[in-house]
Parts: C-alpha cells; structure tokens; sequence
C-alpha cells in the first residue's frame, strides 16, 4: 500500500506547531545536553529549519520564495528575541547561518521530492 502525502492543512498545521515549539524552545533556558560534537548546536538550528522548509512547502507549495525569506526573518527574529529578552542566552549570527543552511537543505529535499512525484 502506498504512503499517502499528509494534506496541505495538515502540513500548515504542523508548521505552525513547529514554528511555537521551536520559539518556546529558543526563549527557554538551554538544557545540559551531553556535547557530541563542538557544532552540535548548529546541527539542532540547521534540522529544525530544514523541518519547517519541508512542511512549510508542504502547506504552501507555490509560496517557496516568501517561505525561504520569512523562515530565515524568522531566524533573524529568534536570535534578536534571544538577545533583549532572556537574561541565559545570547543572539549568535552564526545560528542564523545554520538556519539558512536548514533552510537551503530543506528547499533541495523538497525540490528533489517534487522531482520524483514528477516523474
């Protein structure tokens, strides 16, 4: 039996869930998280952003530009949020290049998934 695709609702659904808990979870004091690797706090920034790149276009499919732009303000925002208002965490410009690169990854996994339906 095949997989169906989740509906457009669905997928708008569950960006906006994303794009909350991802606030909520910038804003919030960082929890000890046993260190992996040195850079493992940009994966985390470039996994969520690829996430919302892919269910964002999902939802809005003939929306990428306005996506790609809004998802990486929105990055921009988190970071500036970061900075004036929690007194444990600090606005880095390289998270928001994370999020970029979450953002492009997620544009090419979308791309590329669109790609196969086509043919």
């Amino acid at each position: 039996m095949p997989i169906r695709r989740p509906s457009a609702s669905v997928l708008r659904g569950c960006f906006v869930l994303a794009l909350a808990i991802i606030f909520i979870l910038a804003m919030i004091p960082m929890a000890v998280v046993p260190e992996v690797v040195s850079f493992q706090d940009k994966l985390h920034h470039t996994a969520a952003f690829a996430v919302l790149m892919l269910l964002g276009r999902g939802g809005w499919p003939a929306r990428t530009t306005a996506l790609v732009v809004g998802l990486i303000g929105y990055g921009v925002l988190i970071e500036v949020c970061q900075h004036l208002l929690t007194a444990n965490r600090v606005g880095e410009f390289r998270d928001v290049v994370a999020d970029s690169l979450g953002v492009a990854i997620g544009w090419l996994l979308g791309r590329s998934s669109a790609l196969r339906r086509q043919c």
